[in-house]
């Protein structure tokens, strides 16, 4: 919304990023937050202004977290029934960027994380394109699941 001869006489300033420790005790002494996962800590990418505006939905991704870590004991019915709060257009894009997070973390453990990967972004891409909202949804949930519970697991 800025004028063209206004944004020819500006320049871009990049900072670097804050580092996670920095990050971490600011966000805990002067944002309020009462603990911070390592998956969260990497999410806010070194920005405050980041941290401040994960702040109001701290408590989804702990619940993301809790589903990427049930994805192999639970039945997909249970992991569709506990998504819910997953379907949030608003905030999908920093849901999604989350369990990327979480779930190259969680491949760490288990290397058949690393294929849903793929699935995220193809998701991105699909709501990107104005695809169907739910059912690019459900289809990554499905996805993530089915290559997490594949019978022939490619460890």
């Amino acid at each position: 919304m800025i004028l063209n001869t206004i944004k020819s006489r500006c320049m871009k300033v990049k900072f670097k990023n804050i580092g996670n420790d920095i990050l971490y005790d600011y966000a805990i002494k002067n944002l309020g937050y009462s603990e911070i996962s390592k998956n969260l800590l990497e999410v806010f990418d070194g920005s405050i202004g980041k941290a401040i505006a994960l702040k109001e939905n701290k408590d989804k991704y702990s619940e993301l977290e809790n589903i990427i870590s049930i994805l192999e004991t639970e039945d997909i019915i249970s992991i569709l029934e506990n998504s819910k709060f997953i379907y949030d257009k608003e905030n999908i894009y920093d849901i999604l960027d989350y369990m990327t997070v979480s779930i190259y973390s969680k491949s760490k453990e288990n290397k058949r994380y690393l294929n849903c990967l793929k699935h995220i972004s193809k998701a991105l891409t699909r709501l990107k394109a104005n695809g169907n909202f739910d059912m690019d949804i459900d289809s990554l949930l499905f996805n993530m699941w089915e290559e997490v519970n594949e019978k022939g697991h490619r460890s």
